[in-house]
């Protein structure tokens, strides 16, 4: 139950932050594609020393952990409400934020993990999506009714933020899971996960072209506010309650490998729609309509991403293992998506935003025929 409630906490913190941060940047820097891009470098650097911050923490209980993980949030969100109309404090505070957010990406799915059997991994997980769902809601819920559309009160939004994060701190620190307590290993990189370690490479270019592009088409080519791209993400969550733990009782059902490549296929479809709308529809409004669709779907394909941190739990030992090799996976998918958004934001200025979104579909095939190699559930 603490750790649903942190869950609960800390995707409300990410509603409040996510559906406004693009926003926030257009309307405080006007940046344009090839800037934004530019600036996932630095923002994106802390994921890829993510297995760094873990083997530096290594002594300490995954929980505690968390502890860094939230209150490092905390500080980061709440600079951004202090500091966040100056570019360089605004920049300091961004990447501050980034390092707490990444350091918490495999202490969730360690928990959660630790706290399922062999037979229930995907199930687990699909529960806790179910209530990140939950927070998001909450917290893009809070943007769609309290932000005004003309003049958007982005610092109270990260104030709120931070101080969800702060709350989230304190209700890690009453947790205590003794099996998932020992002593990990500093740095995990072993054969036996290479095919892992090759999804989340190209899971961190997926991710990244639609955590930054998608937003960013919405926002320059739509016109959408805060407010609607917060009404967006909260639709998505309000499905994602009941589509996470169906998500999670299929990879346990099927297996990972069927449900990573049906994830990989979809993705081919939602990106075509991102990029081509404004060709294939009628007119502007039908586009925008199609676009918002595509965001949606985009949003919930990344619950079927659950299957490649089942994977790795099939291939692990022990929950210490299973804990380091994440941050592996973090720091890996990282490697890529630092250098991504650079590249795309010089495609979108140069080439169109059209063949950003073409070119994440040959992609999302290409990750269907690498998921294709991940071992198939074996028949009860």
């Amino acid at each position: 139950m603490l750790f649903y409630g942190i869950v609960i906490l800390m995707s409300a913190a990410a509603g409040i932050h996510e559906s406004t941060f693009n926003n926030f940047l257009s309307d405080t820097f006007h940046l344009k594609a090839g800037s934004r891009g530019w600036l996932e470098l630095p923002r994106e650097a802390p994921g890829f020393l993510v297995v760094v911050m873990t083997g530096l923490l290594a002594a300490l209980p995954v929980t505690r952990m968390g502890i860094v993980g939230t209150a490092t949030m905390a500080f980061g969100l709440t600079g951004l409400a202090v500091f966040g109309k100056s570019f360089w404090p605004m920049f300091a505070m961004m990447v501050i934020n980034s390092a707490g957010l990444h350091l918490l990406q495999p202490v969730g799915s360690s928990i959660a993990i630790g706290l399922s059997d062999a037979a229930t991994r995907g199930k687990r997980l699909g529960q806790q999506g179910s209530f990140e769902k939950v927070g998001v809601i909450l917290g893009t819920g809070f943007v769609w009714l309290m932000y005004n559309k003309v003049k958007p009160q982005y610092q109270m939004g990260f104030l709120c933020a931070g101080g969800l994060a702060a709350c989230a701190s304190i209700v890690y620190s009453r947790m205590h899971i003794p099996h998932l307590h020992q002593p990990r290993a500093r740095m995990v990189f072993r054969k036996k996960f290479m095919l892992y370690y090759l999804l989340e490479l190209c899971f961190g270019a997926r991710k990244q072209i639609f955590i930054t592009f998608g937003p960013w088409v919405l926002i320059k080519i739509y016109g959408q506010p805060a407010a609607s791209i917060a009404g967006l993400m909260m639709t998505t969550a309000v499905i994602g309650i009941f589509f996470k733990p169906i998500a999670g009782l299929a990879i346990d059902r099927f297996g990972e490998r069927a449900v990573l490549v049906a994830d990989a296929l979809l993705l081919v479809f939602v990106c075509l729609g991102y990029g081509y709308a404004a060709n294939w529809m009628g007119g502007a409004e039908h586009a925008r309509v199609l676009a918002c669709a595509c965001f949606i779907m985009d949003d919930l394909l990344f619950s079927l991403g659950t299957g490649r941190s089942v994977y790795a739990s099939r291939l692990a030992d022990n929950p210490q293992e299973l804990t380091s090799t994440l941050a592996m996976g973090v720091s890996i998918n990282h490697l890529v998506s630092m250098l991504i958004p650079t590249v795309a934001g010089l495609v979108w200025d140069h080439l169109g935003y059209q063949r950003v979104f073409l070119a994440a579909a040959i992609l999302a095939f290409a990750i269907s025929a690498l998921a294709w190699h991940v071992p198939a559930k074996k028949k009860a």
